[in-house]
């Protein structure tokens, strides 16, 4: 059985920093305990992909911290546990 858990970026806080916060809550520890997100994939790339207004629509998953991660343009971003 999977659980899932859902964030949405403020706007003033990077869709990298959305990941991490939203994972950090879905596994129930604080955001230092997580290994460095750019062991997944490029923070800096998704927040250029995901930060700039007006852009085109897509999605982004990946696996981070035993998690699954999707990422949206519109600023959600869901977790769910990573595939076993």
């Amino acid at each position: 059985m999977s659980t899932t858990a859902s964030g949405h970026s403020e706007d003033s806080e990077l869709p990298s920093e959305t990941v991490v916060s939203s994972v950090a809550a879905y596994k129930g520890v604080d955001a230092v305990a997580l290994p460095p997100l750019y062991d997944a994939l490029d923070p800096d790339a998704l927040d250029a992909l995901f930060s700039t207004p007006g852009g085109s629509p897509g999605r982004v998953t990946f696996d981070y911290a035993g998690c699954t991660v999707e990422c949206a343009s519109d600023g959600s971003v869901d977790v769910r546990d990573g595939a076993a």
